[in-house]
């Protein structure tokens, strides 16, 4: 009786013990504004909500949203913060005016590719150079597209050629590029190139190959200038409180899914995709490219440079930012070689 009185408890706890295992996993949900069948949603979010879920031995089961169901490039990051969603993906363009530091990459020409921008970006917020920037968040990765192009309704070889035109820009460092280039720039939502461009209400747009895949400019626009004018932005954060209350197992699966890995992956994925493109459309009849004659590159890039002196001297500690983007770039070049 003794025996049977004593193995009640531990009966009790072993039960208790199986009934917290078999707890359900808390359903978390990841925005991604943009084309579901973007290759950032299939390849990158989708992907590492899967194996984060797979990893966190049970705890959570992340699900991935692609379209504008859970917010817009607009809103979705302050519905991150206010915990109407628990991961986004987002664009800087739209809110880029809270990360002054954060757009460093879209300075022209900086960045080399995206995988280079994209480690070298995450490094800044994993050592603590731009982290303050992103302290509302648990911040899980950011992206730096391949360097953004002219694409438009007619060739474009030497800034004469560009004099005069609407063209439409993503961020304020762009816009100011455009204009120092003879541009008429005009800010718009990456939704809206294709009416616009369409429509005769902007003559061309300065975006990277990814973009110009995804929402299809090729069929409104045939004339594409490759030249380093800067790199949008993008990040990857989830709900800070909601990190800090999942249980550990789930903290740790999400841990070991960000990084420099994880930065590689993204900045290699979307370098392929910028190769990719633009191969394509070297190869398909009535799309031309062009590359600008290298006495025509360097004189715009004296011709924007003052872009990047007044970015320094109005972003807080721009200059710091500035070298530190430069010197993680050239460590991330070196390591390739």
């Amino acid at each position: 009786m003794v025996a049977r009185r004593a193995a009640a408890p531990i009966v009790a706890l072993l039960l208790a013990t199986a009934t917290v295992a078999r707890a359900d996993p808390v359903a978390l949900r990841f925005a991604y504004p943009g084309v579901p069948s973007s290759r950032l949603f299939t390849q990158i979010v989708t992907p590492w909500s899967e194996e984060v879920t797979q990893a966190s031995a049970g705890t959570v089961d992340i699900k991935a949203f692609g379209g504008p169901s859970l917010g817009n490039y607009a809103n979705i990051y302050d519905r991150t913060i206010n915990g109407v969603v628990d991961f986004a993906f987002g664009l800087l363009g739209p809110i880029s005016s809270q990360f002054p530091q954060s757009t460093v990459p879209t300075l022209p020409f900086e960045t080399r590719n995206g995988s280079t921008g994209t480690m070298a970006l995450w490094r800044l917020v994993a050592n603590g150079t731009i982290a303050g920037e992103f302290a509302k968040t648990h911040p899980i990765g950011m992206v730096v597209f391949p360097n953004a192009g002219i694409h438009a309704h007619k060739t474009i070889k030497t800034m004469d050629d560009l004099r005069g035109m609407k063209v439409s820009v993503q961020s304020r460092v762009m816009a100011g590029c455009i204009e120092r280039l003879g541009g008429a720039p005009i800010t718009l939502a990456v939704t809206e190139l294709y009416p616009s461009l369409q429509r005769g209400l902007v003559e061309a747009a300065t975006i990277g190959w990814p973009a110009t895949s995804t929402y299809k400019l090729a069929e409104v626009v045939n004339h594409h200038l490759v030249v380093p004018l800067g790199s949008e932005v993008a990040y990857m954060v989830m709900n800070k409180d909601l990190y800090a209350r999942l249980p550990a197992p789930a903290r740790a699966a999400i841990d070991a899914h960000v990084g420099d890995a994880l930065a590689h992956k993204t900045g290699a994925m979307l370098d392929q995709i910028d190769e990719d493109e633009s191969a394509a459309h070297r190869a398909r009849p009535g799309q031309m490219l062009e590359d600008l004659a290298p006495d025509e590159a360097a004189r715009w890039k004296e011709r924007v440079a003052p872009v990047i002196d007044e970015w320094v001297k109005t972003t807080p500690d721009g200059a710091k930012v500035l070298s530190a983007y430069r010197t993680e770039t050239r460590r991330i070049v070196a390591a390739q070689r």
